[in-house]
């Protein structure tokens, strides 16, 4: 992992940028001693989805094993809004 100056960060912002853009991460030193990682930035992977949604993918799915496409249909039609939070 690459490092650089605070001062050469601040004069060769681009270049670091550009660096960072090819998937590298660069460590910021401030009189030798790292503070700070510049990271690339990972996708954005979302983490939830609608009950229709989620029937809509595992309709899809359909190398899943019939023991989980019979608990899946089973559940197809509940919600778990009756349960409260998990503890």
């Amino acid at each position: 992992m690459p490092t650089v100056a605070s001062r050469d960060l601040r004069n060769h912002t681009k270049d670091v940028l550009d660096l960072v853009s090819e998937g590298v991460t660069v460590t910021v030193t401030v009189h030798g001693r790292p503070v700070a990682e510049i990271l690339p930035v990972s996708p954005v992977v979302r983490t939830s989805f609608g009950r229709l949604e989620a029937v809509r993918i595992l309709t899809a799915a359909r190398s899943l094993d019939d023991t989980l496409s019979a608990d899946l249909e089973w559940i197809s039609g509940e919600t778990t809004d009756a349960l409260g939070p998990i503890a």
